[in-house]
């Protein structure tokens, strides 16, 4: 009888000890969901008054685009990048905005204190992911922003 329960009992035991090895993995991993997506194409004319913001490096506007906005920012007269206001730390929460702080040195989410750079590079708070930037391209006066 003993030689029955041998082959039942062999793979019951590999079971128990691997199971628990098959969640350890997971403790580490960034749970946060990811940021809805949604069709970003704008053109800004950098000659508007609109826009005049935009002329001066580290100057910034928003844009009613994206999934909560668009903070676009000139990094200087050739490069400017543009950025998701969404948060990624709990993006479908209905405050999961970020804003630039009124120093003009970093962008903050009020809702959960995440920071980030001016190059949407994560600073600090609970936010695992930097902004989700979108592609710009500067012809003339016109600078198209797309995903």
């Amino acid at each position: 009888m003993h030689a029955h329960l041998r082959p039942l009992f062999a793979p019951a035991a590999v079971l128990a000890v691997l199971l628990p090895l098959g969640s350890c993995g997971d403790s580490g991993t960034d749970a946060q969901p990811a940021i809805p997506t949604a069709l970003v194409n704008e053109v800004i004319n950098l000659s508007t008054v609109q826009a005049a913001t935009l002329r001066f490096d580290n100057g910034y506007i928003y844009l009613n685009a994206g999934v909560r906005g668009v903070v676009v920012i000139r990094q200087n007269a050739q490069q400017y990048l543009a950025f998701e206001r969404n948060c990624p730390y709990r993006p479908y929460d209905a405050c999961a905005k970020v804003s630039m702080d009124r120093s003009g040195f970093f962008l903050a989410d009020s809702c959960c204190s995440s920071r980030f750079d001016l190059r949407g590079q994560l600073t600090s708070g609970p936010a695992t992911r930097p902004l989700r930037q979108y592609i710009t391209s500067l012809s003339g006066n016109l600078l198209y922003i797309s995903n």
